[in-house]
């Protein structure tokens, strides 16, 4: 049966989105959303729509800005759109058209025109993606054939020399690899994706000259005699001379660059190889790195006269200079390689590993009953779009995918330029966790280990060295799991972010604009929202250091204060945020303190009547906005429709065990956690009444909180039972801060209960993880100390 074609209506009135289903008929699959918020988070986890009709007046998200959120994320470029609205002035319309509808109808609605024009929009697509695809299948059988014909003529070389059959594959790879990592150090050789690809591909044919030499020299276990060697050699020149006469017949450049590697790939940066005895750079690079390639895979294959080395040993023969002298950038680049290369020698080429995966896919067909040939490239695609809908949530950092079979992490780091941005670390080499203690990789690994099919999401936060200091990171993780062995772990991607470098999604800095044109009057307003959020609200001018104002005209003016005073250093700061968000016209965060208390700070770039300036926006850190005391912060509050009560215990001010359940990965980086138990509760409650109770419970939590730091958090986790959680804290300060909470109760004057007097007890464990095994140790831990008594 065929499928319909899937329609989503966006439009906040019921009856417009049931006249146009009325009106297109049951043809079509729809799918309703009543404002733009609906429209887009229906987006994230559905892009097979196949067409919009989105209104453009609507509430907490209107069709523009629904508009500028599929051009962000590219969605406009697979999914039409038809804006359907009453609004009939030009200028709208245009701002339409300009951001990406395909055609606009107006109310009321005409039922010839709705149909008319919505099957047009949906043929004319479905044609546009059949030809891509047609392009595409063409594009790709062509490269396939290409790869084949390729392929079937290194391999008679391979047939004829007695060489292993993968060895054409291995100095792909290899050549592939090293001109990866050769681009990321240095633009010198000005290799584009389209050169790698043909120089990768060229490589195959390197040894064709070999089909002109005698088997029995090709084949010769034994030492060759000086004549036999001097045949051998001329496969270089033969190779050449056979891709020369098809340069005459057809100028590729693919066909010039396999005469390059044909030519000189034995050729020596000392100048001592041949056929040439060319010298340094004057052997064209895709020789040199075919040459290093085929020097590598010869020394870890078997050969008629040798047996294979290890990897570690063929390293080392090629680093000492016992192979032939290379060059230095292309070995510096073969040494940070060698971890792929190592997990490529165990892998690819016959380890376990590669075994199992191939196992298990074998276990999945056979479970299906058929060749899943449309369901692995269905299943690859979602994989992608996982990937892709996770890394798209972020932003900036380092983003890193994790391969569980081949243990390897491609690592990109968007902080760096471009040349040295990429790079792959074997997670099974320790030098790859070296900037990881030893307790965060740890931690990571049992969060890691948690995570389901059902729940692959977690985040932490992890010490980092910076110089000869340390900061706080966010470290986010998505697992990927097999969904034809659903409970089969196949990776996990990620993403790390300094704290000044995470950016907060407030709905009301939409608004604010960072043009030259935006107006001192709509600031004024946006300022009255903002302070409902913020503890601090502030304009400054960096450049000057000065605080700035906006009068009631809307006119930008210096106050006359300077703006590091609010810190409290008696100079300029030394890492302000707001200097360098002026100067890279963006917005930054960060944690910065005062003598007594931590703000968490973000500074936005703002130009208001062609002024440049700095909004500066400031939280108090111990007023329970934090739900993170690792030291990053998750801003919740009113900028997130949430109130600190939906997570406050309304009797202890403490937190409350929702506020734990909602947000427990975030806490999954506590030093020390600890269980404090009112002794007797029972007996108070039965002996006084349960107000008398609720005095206790009141006047213990002050007193906790008397004794703790701001960035501790303490939760009501039961009845008359506390949670106590350390972000930093050894275990010695950890036992003398349950000495400090223990008198601070003990010493607590119930002035209406003057006869009575309360104890608690207290378990605690550090660096235990994760946190629920945590308080599990520290339970049994209370129960000990309260047995004591």
């Amino acid at each position: 049966m065929e499928m319909k074609q899937k329609i989503m209506i966006v439009d906040d009135a019921e009856i417009n989105r049931q006249i146009l289903m009325a009106i297109l008929g049951d043809k079509y699959e729809y799918v309703q959303a009543g404002n733009g918020c609906q429209a887009v988070h229906l987006l994230q986890h559905d892009l097979t729509i196949d067409l919009i009709l989105l209104d453009i007046n609507m509430p907490e998200m209107n069709g523009f800005q629904v508009l500028e959120r599929m051009n962000k994320f590219h969605w406009i470029d697979e999914i039409p759109v038809i804006i359907i609205s009453s609004e009939e002035k030009r200028d709208v319309i245009e701002r339409a058209y300009i951001f990406g509808a395909e055609d606009y109808i107006r109310r009321p609605f005409d039922s010839f025109i709705v149909c008319r024009r919505v099957q047009n929009i949906l043929n004319l697509y479905a044609n546009q993606k059949r030809l891509k695809q047609m392009v595409s299948d063409q594009i790709y059988e062509k490269e396939e054939n290409n790869n084949l014909m390729i392929g079937i003529l290194s391999h008679v070389v391979e047939f004829r020399n007695s060489e292993s059959g993968e060895h054409i594959l291995h100095i792909r790879m290899v050549t592939e690899r090293l001109l990866r990592r050769l681009i990321q150090k240095t633009d010198q050789y000005q290799l584009s994706e389209s050169d790698i690809a043909m120089i990768t591909t060229a490589a195959a044919l390197h040894d064709i000259g070999k089909i002109n030499v005698p088997e029995s020299i090709l084949n010769k276990p034994g030492k060759l005699t000086q004549e036999e060697f001097e045949i051998i050699k001329t496969h270089t020149t033969i190779g050449a001379d056979i891709i020369d006469q098809m340069i005459s017949k057809s100028e590729k450049p693919l066909l010039r660059i396999a005469w390059e590697i044909c030519r000189w790939h034995h050729e020596r940066w000392d100048g001592h190889g041949y056929p040439d005895g060319l010298i340094g750079e004057q052997i064209p690079i895709s020789a040199q790195v075919v040459a290093l390639a085929d020097v590598y895979d010869a020394l870890i294959s078997k050969r008629c006269y040798k047996n294979a080395y290890d990897h570690e040993t063929a390293m080392d023969m090629i680093m000492s200079g016992e192979c032939g002298a290379f060059n230095p950038l292309l070995l510096k680049c073969l040494y940070e390689i060698s971890p792929e290369l190592r997990m490529a020698v165990q892998g690819n080429m016959g380890e376990e590993a590669y075994r199992q995966e191939a196992d298990r896919l074998a276990a999945e067909i056979m479970k299906k009953k058929s060749t899943p040939c449309s369901d692995r490239a269905q299943c690859m695609l979602e994989s992608m779009q996982e990937q892709l809908e996770f890394f798209a949530s972020l932003n900036g950092g380092i983003q890193f995918e994790y391969d569980h079979v081949s243990r390897l992490a491609n690592i990109v780091n968007w902080n760096e330029p471009p040349q040295y941005r990429y790079s792959v670390m074997n997670v099974a080499n320790q030098n790859c966790f070296k900037h990881l203690s030893q307790k965060d990789f740890h931690r990571l690994k049992d969060a890691l280990d948690v995570t389901t099919p059902e729940n692959r999401e977690f985040s932490m936060s992890i010490m980092l060295p910076q110089g000869n200091d340390y900061e706080w990171c966010e470290l986010r993780m998505h697992s990927l799991w097999s969904e034809l062995s659903p409970d089969h772990y196949i990776g996990a991607v990620g993403q790390l972010i300094k704290p000044q470098h995470v950016t907060p999604e407030l709905p009301l800095l939409d608004g604010l604009s960072e043009g030259e044109n935006a107006d001192g009057k709509n600031i004024r307003v946006a300022f009255e929202q903002l302070k409902q959020i913020f503890d601090i609200v502030r304009l400054v001018d960096p450049a000057h250091n000065a605080v700035m104002e906006i009068d009631d005209k809307g006119v930008l003016r210096q106050t006359g204060q300077h703006c590091a005073a609010f810190w409290e250093n008696g100079g300029n700061c030394a890492n302000c945020i707001s200097t360098r968000a002026l100067s890279q016209k963006t917005m930054l965060n960060k944690l910065e303190f005062t003598r007594r208390d931590m703000y968490y700070v973000v500074a936005k770039y703002l130009c208001i009547n062609g002024t440049p300036c700095v909004l500066e926006m400031l939280s108090k850190m111990n007023e329970g906005r934090w739900i993170d005391a690792n030291g990053t912060r998750f801003l919740l509050d009113k900028s997130r429709g949430e109130n600190r009560e939906l997570f406050s215990d309304a009797l202890t001010g403490a937190y409350s065990r929702r506020y734990f359940e909602t947000y427990l990965m975030h806490m999954e980086g506590m030093e020390c956690v600890e269980i404090i138990d009112v002794d007797h509760f029972k007996q108070v409650n039965d002996t006084y009444g349960h107000l008398a109770g609720d005095v206790v419970l009141r006047d213990i939590a002050a007193a906790i909180q008397s004794c703790i730091r701001s960035t501790d958090i303490l939760i009501r986790y039961g009845g008359d039972e506390f949670l106590l959680l350390f972000p930093k804290m050894s275990e010695k300060h950890m036992l003398e801060k349950n000495e400090k909470i223990k008198k601070a109760v003990e010493s607590i004057v119930f002035t209406e209960y003057p006869d009575f007097h309360v104890t608690v007890s207290i378990g605690g464990v550090c660096g235990v993880h994760p946190i629920m095994e945590a308080i599990h140790q520290a339970d049994k831990l209370m129960y000990e100390n309260k047995r004591t008594l």
